[in-house]
């Protein structure tokens, strides 16, 4: 077992047959997808339907009868939604039951660009600590090695996905001291200990685009550590929208 980084979704492309089915994908996209998915499930929400584009979304949301749309392009809600993709605004709602359909910018689309048959669980700075002891308790039982896969921001490369995933990095060391890091994952550790949360937030993109939208209180957020129990987990694919659905894990034994 070994463990590494991914910084953006593009890189998983050209080394795919290397991979095997037993690995682990954890997707990052810490402002803001991946914290919103972890808030909503632990506000009771059923499940989250990711969709590739908006178009995919609003016709999900046609079959699905009391659904919520939910996401955002460049920051912004896309019109006629019912929410966007803010976190701070999830964590107040009671979502219990709920369906919702959630398109973001970039992190819904890093779960579509995993092997198709691989383990995908949606990781942040919220849930670090509950979804790195799932990742590493599951690959110790069945095999395999683990990738953190950066959502980046527009196909680069995005500080602060790096961060997060230095973090996860550190958890995964301290639950499992001797685990191998290719360099990828001992960069991205080295990026979090120059940029640890919330410093990171004066040095990134994402986070300066989300402030100027006047959602700062999402980008606090997204800086909160280990504070939700939460571990989103790709269950496969919803038959009626083909979209990937996502739920909470259940615990292993």
């Amino acid at each position: 077992m070994y463990l590494n980084v991914f910084f953006t979704p593009a890189e998983i492309a050209p080394v795919a047959d290397e991979l095997s089915a037993r690995d682990m994908f954890m997707v990052i996209d810490v402002i803001r997808a991946t914290t919103t998915i972890a808030t909503v499930l632990g506000r009771g929400a059923a499940r989250v339907l990711v969709a590739p584009d908006i178009a995919e979304a609003r016709a999900a949301a046609e079959k699905i009868p009391g659904s919520l749309l939910c996401g955002e392009r460049n920051v912004r809600p896309v019109a006629g939604f019912d929410y966007g993709n803010s976190p701070s605004q999830f964590a107040r709602l009671d979502l219990h039951g709920k369906t919702l359909i959630l398109t973001t910018t970039n992190g819904t689309r890093a779960f579509y660009a995993c092997p198709a048959d691989a383990t995908r669980l949606a990781a942040s700075l919220y849930n670090a600590q509950a979804v790195t002891a799932y990742a590493l308790a599951s690959v110790r039982e069945r095999g395999g090695n683990i990738h953190l896969v950066c959502s980046g921001e527009l196909g680069y490369f995005a500080l602060d996905d790096a961060v997060c995933a230095g973090r996860l990095v550190l958890e995964l060391q301290r639950l499992q001291p001797d685990i191998p890091l290719l360099e990828s994952a001992d960069a991205a550790l080295t990026l979090y200990r120059a940029y640890e949360p919330p410093a990171i937030l004066d040095h990134c993109n994402s986070a300066r685009s989300v402030i100027e939208a006047g959602l700062s209180a999402d980008t606090d957020f997204c800086m909160q550590i280990s504070q939700c129990d939460v571990v989103p987990i790709v269950a496969g694919k919803d038959e009626m929208t083909d979209l990937l659905e996502i739920v909470t894990a259940a615990k292993l034994p």
